[in-house]
């Protein structure tokens, strides 16, 4: 069921976001089944967001019709193109269903007791602050979820893309702000098999925007933990910045694991989450974009490594690179290409969920048994 491929179909052609939108577009082939599409293009503005989302939307139902899957705007600048179009596709003989619960599009592998849900481009509406759109996305994703029978701890991978992740109103930070949402959501609900792996990371002129995959019916579900980091949701107080939600007792931690391992019959996955320059808990090598990427591979590799997991070392199959200075772009890529010269990589411009962090990567690993 998660035998997954990453594809990317890149513009080259300057000018207008829909030149370079039906540039990129033109160069899907329908080979396989599709189940969740992410477009990188930064807006300028956020009404120009919404346009260049409705854009988006008529082109792929024109091209889909009724195999319309979730498609999401993220609004991060591209730095080795002008516009990329990521696909996350499955074998042309899966069982994919195209579906849609109150308006929201979606993709489903498999039915019944064992099947995978892809839940993309749910996002915020335009003068919500933070929290107001963290609860009205997680509202939807819960409703579809039940709507499925699935609980909400069959959450395995979770991309959040958050506005201006850094700053702060008054005394609230937005990333904090999110964090405490997502904890208020993930509230009562039984981890047994850990939180889900992660993506937190800004945008600018665009709204909160969240994607999902869930699983159910798959073998095994573990997560993944750096000896060398502090998990996450584990954090002390001393890194978590800005004042808590009033209805939570202290500040909410970032609730995500490291990784999450995928057990299934003909393979083993692996979601990693975004990763950083992070030891303990302390960011290192400020000002240095070089070494903080060397140190967040050094946190992927420790990661997946076979010590790690007590078997064969999966294969990366994709990272994606977030930069926060593009003057930094030509050497994270060097150390990128130097370290993991096989690996295709798409390079994004955001803001990483600390101030003095430069580089964040993320990435999708997999063993075949």
């Amino acid at each position: 069921m998660l035998d997954l491929k990453f594809e990317y179909a890149y513009s080259s052609v300057t000018g207008s976001f829909k030149t370079a939108f039906m540039d990129a577009f033109s160069k899907i082939e329908q080979e396989e089944c599709l189940l969740k599409m992410s477009v990188f293009f930064a807006s300028n503005s956020e009404e120009n967001y919404f346009e260049n989302l409705d854009f988006i939307r008529e082109k792929g139902q024109a091209k889909f019709g009724s195999n319309m899957m979730g498609i999401s705007y993220v609004s991060q600048k591209p730095l080795n193109s002008e516009l990329i179009i990521e696909l996350i596709l499955a074998k042309k003989e899966s069982e994919v269903l195209y579906t849609s619960y109150n308006d929201v599009s979606y993709a489903k592998v498999g039915v019944g007791d064992e099947k995978m849900l892809f839940i993309s481009g749910i996002h915020g509406k335009k003068d919500q602050t933070i929290p107001q759109q963290s609860r009205a996305i997680f509202r939807v994703i819960r409703a579809v979820l039940e709507f499925e029978n699935m609980p909400i701890s069959s959450i395995v991978r979770q991309w959040n893309y958050i506005p201006d992740i850094t700053r702060f109103e008054k005394d609230f930070q937005h990333y904090q702000q999110f964090n405490d949402a997502r904890t208020l959501f993930y509230e009562g609900v039984n981890w047994k098999k850990g939180f889900p792996a992660a993506t937190g990371i800004g945008t600018r002129y665009a709204p909160l925007l969240i994607d999902v995959i869930a699983m159910k019916g798959h073998l095994g579900e573990f997560p993944l933990m750096n000896s060398k980091q502090v998990n996450a949701h584990i954090y002390s107080n001393d890194v978590l910045l800005g004042a808590g939600d009033s209805v939570l007792k202290q500040r909410s931690t970032p609730k995500f694991e490291r990784a999450k391992l995928i057990e299934e019959k003909q393979s083993v996955s692996v979601f990693v989450s975004g990763t950083a320059a992070i030891v303990g808990e302390e960011s290192l090598a400020l000002n240095n974009a070089s070494e903080q990427t060397n140190i967040t591979i050094d946190n992927i590799k420790n990661l997946i490594s076979k010590e790690a997991l007590s078997f064969c070392e999966p294969k990366l199959e994709f990272i994606r690179v977030y930069v926060k200075n593009p003057p930094d772009y030509g050497a994270v890529k060097r150390v990128c290409e130097s370290r993991l010269s096989d690996v295709p990589a798409v390079y994004v411009e955001a803001d990483i969920c600390r101030e003095e962090l430069l580089v964040e990567i993320e990435a999708f690993a997999k063993v075949t048994v």
